[in-house]
């Protein structure tokens, strides 16, 4: 016992509280240090759009213009092409520089219909194209690849003397195809680094390891012959290869959903064609250079033969995309919003990590997601889930901020190698005038003092750093943040249900809302614990609209409050 007091005593003082007997007792700067902030519902801006006339908006726009112009111009960058999306459309977009045509060596000035290789960004359109697919029944992610590849065979043993291969124990489904959780290489056939130590020359991705690119053939040859990097869903390792695999999978998954009839695609550009393309209007997006795009194409001045290379159908879906900015507004609109294409539970999916790095607390992988964590304005971290694309000479991203329903999209061709640069640059300026808009329209619709004279009630509400808060709430005469444990002059966060204008209070869990060195565990409001009236959870609050303005109602009490 003596010696359990004493670890507990060590561990608060690392946590910079003080002991007392068994308990760690925060100070007031850990309490404020560790109360929790829940963030402004997510969808503020999808249900109440601002105008893009908005100040906020506009001042923002005219930043990224004097820091982009700055960048391209400091930059070996030969066309640069940038945009800020919401789920209505562009808030922000600009374009730079020369277009290089690469048939007569013909320049033209850049624009929003300028064609750029956005290389490995393409690995968003087989996750996208199987979320339709499973939305019809044509597949689930835990299906394994041989359900639709028979042929497809590959090795667990690993290096060691004593290795047992035993693929049937270990399963590789589409799910690890998409979350580079296969342990599938990353260019199958490698690359062979005959005079290592020496030399690493064959090494890379093709055709810079001096192979071609793969037929589907030679994928499943690869596979059968080289052993796995690791287990399947232990770690990740980004793979090509598994994103080839996954890719054909879906043709056939299609194939057998409309029950092998002579119109259903045999490529995975032709499907793509079919179910994302041309249903959105992507009319400048494609895999291959024609006489038709060829002076659209934004052809760097590094290894300009790139634009032009073929990466056959088993790797296109990796890396051989070809779009624009204004086709790419359109894709990344269908991400930030509910529509035919994705539902919100599948978008929900999506936008969900798969796997964290425990070696840092920033980094984390998605389906297809590379997923970095950068702080709003209140210090609270935040998720952007984005690809990042690089072939050379051609460089690109899409990223998408869940936490607002804001994308942003970077494309340029050039010298010049890092779209994540740029993307971070983009975020560090947006980032604030999100924040502010958020603020600002939460205020709007949310703040304020209500009241129902007839039932003796009152509910104060607030928008503070990012949060709203229920300073004061009375109902039926009775102080319902004291009722919930909260000392008089206290607050207690607001939440958002996931639903529109739906929000619980941040009661908690009984007896835990002392254990502030949990961080925000101890308030959750998750839970049900508090019960229910009326058939509602008594934490529930709900935004409505009357006659007279903003209401609050509580359905548990049936009690209106009038702002």
């Amino acid at each position: 016992m003596l010696l359990l007091s004493v670890l507990v005593a060590l561990v608060s003082l690392a946590l910079g509280g003080h002991y007392s007997g068994f308990w760690y007792l925060p100070t007031r700067r850990d309490a404020q240090r560790w109360e929790c902030h829940p963030f402004l519902p997510k969808s503020l801006l999808v249900d109440y759009p601002p105008p893009v006339t908005h100040p906020l908006i506009v001042n923002a726009g005219l930043n990224l213009d004097h820091h982009l112009s700055r960048t391209f111009a400091n930059k070996p960058i030969d066309s640069l092409s940038v945009a800020v999306v919401s789920a209505h459309g562009p808030l922000y977009q600009a374009n730079f520089g020369k277009v290089r045509g690469n048939d007569s060596g013909s320049s033209e000035e850049t624009t929003s219909e300028t064609i750029y290789r956005v290389a490995s960004v393409t690995k968003l359109l087989p996750v996208y194209e199987a979320l339709m697919l499973e939305r019809k029944g044509a597949l689930s992610w835990d299906d394994p690849v041989q359900k639709y590849i028979p042929d497809f065979t590959y090795r667990t043993d690993g290096f060691a003397p004593d290795a047992v291969n035993e693929p049937s124990a270990a399963p590789i489904t589409l799910r690890h195809c998409a979350t580079h959780l296969s342990g599938l290489g990353r260019d199958w056939p490698p690359g062979t680094v005959a005079n290592f130590p020496k030399s690493l020359y064959g090494a890379g991705p093709p055709p810079t390891n001096g192979l071609p690119f793969p037929s589907h053939d030679d994928v499943l040859r690869a596979t059968e012959k080289y052993k796995l990097t690791s287990p399947p869903g232990k770690y990740p390792a980004y793979s090509n290869t598994g994103t080839s695999l996954l890719s054909r999978s879906l043709v056939i998954a299609n194939k057998r959903l409309n029950k092998e009839s002579a119109d259903s695609p045999n490529t995975i550009t032709e499907l793509f064609a079919k179910d994302i393309f041309e249903p959105l209007g992507m009319n400048g997006s494609g895999f291959s250079v024609t006489p038709q795009n060829a002076k659209m194409i934004a052809v760097p001045s590094l290894a300009p033969e790139v634009t032009d290379q073929d990466l056959l159908d088993a790797m296109n879906p990796a890396a051989g995309q070809y779009s624009s900015l204004s086709d790419l507004i359109k894709f990344t609109q269908t991400l930030l919003k509910p529509s035919s294409f994705l539902t919100e539970q599948q978008l929900d999916q999506w936008f969900t990590p798969v796997f964290a790095f425990e070696e840092d607390d920033w980094t984390e992988m998605g389906m297809m997601w590379e997923i970095v964590k950068i702080k709003d304005s209140y210090g609270r971290p935040r998720r952007i889930f984005w690809k990042l694309g690089a072939m050379a000479g051609h460089h690109a991203a899409l990223a998408i901020h869940p936490g607002t329903s804001i994308g942003m999209i970077v494309l340029l061709a050039g010298h010049f190698p890092d779209a994540a640069q740029i993307a971070y640059f983009i975020f560090s300026v947006l980032q604030p005038a999100i924040d502010n808009l958020f603020t600002v329209t939460a205020t709007q619709l949310y703040s304020g003092t209500f009241t129902d004279p007839a039932s003796n009630s009152t509910a104060m509400v607030s928008v503070k750093r990012g949060t709203l808060w229920l300073d004061r709430y009375v109902l039926d005469g009775t102080d319902v943040l004291g009722l919930f444990g909260v000392k008089q002059g206290g607050r207690m966060a607001l939440r958002s249900s996931g639903r529109k204008d739906e929000f619980r209070l941040d009661t908690g869990i009984p007896g835990y809302n002392g254990m502030v060195h949990m961080g925000c565990y101890p308030y959750w409001n998750g839970q049900d614990l508090w019960g229910v009236k009326n058939g509602a959870a008594v934490n529930v609050v709900v935004f409505t609209e009357g006659q007279e303005g903003k209401r609050l109602w509580v359905p548990s009490t049936n009690i209106t409050l009038s702002r």
